[in-house]
């Protein structure tokens, strides 16, 4: 049962972008997957998934695409999108998704979908149960 697990950015695959130091990514102008993965085995629950976002400072349009799917990218979980200009550009925010599954899912991943010509850095992916409590309180 996946509790809680953590990637840097460039341990997961991508579409775009280019890795930094400290396990960092960054946008390269192009739209596209910044990152994607892990492709995990999910159990029915409910879950927080996202990245931890940052954007250069400046005026940026378009939106991001945070989207939770199973099946390799066949069934979309949950998906939020946000506007480029909502990031901190200070540091590095949770910008999360919240989903459930009902049955065991296989090949479960969160992928960031970044428009063009923005500048944005994804430091770490994390997803987490966030039901775990209320069960061991009950």
């Amino acid at each position: 049962m996946v509790a809680y697990v953590r990637f840097q950015a460039s341990e997961l695959p991508r579409t775009v972008g280019v890795n930094t130091s400290g396990g960092r990514r960054r946008s390269d102008g192009r739209a596209g997957h910044l990152c994607h993965g892990p492709y995990l085995t999910l159990t029915p629950g409910h879950y927080a998934a996202g990245f931890y976002l940052r954007r250069d400072p400046g005026e940026y349009e378009g939106d991001i695409e945070i989207e939770a799917a199973a099946g390799r990218g066949q069934r979309s979980l949950g998906r939020r999108i946000v506007p480029v200009h909502a990031l901190f550009s200070s540091l590095p925010g949770l910008l999360h998704v919240d989903f459930s599954v009902d049955v065991v899912e296989r090949g479960c991943e969160i992928r960031l979908l970044v428009p063009a010509r923005c500048a944005i850095e994804v430091s770490e992916a994390v997803l987490f149960r966030t039901d775990i409590a209320e069960r061991g309180a009950a």
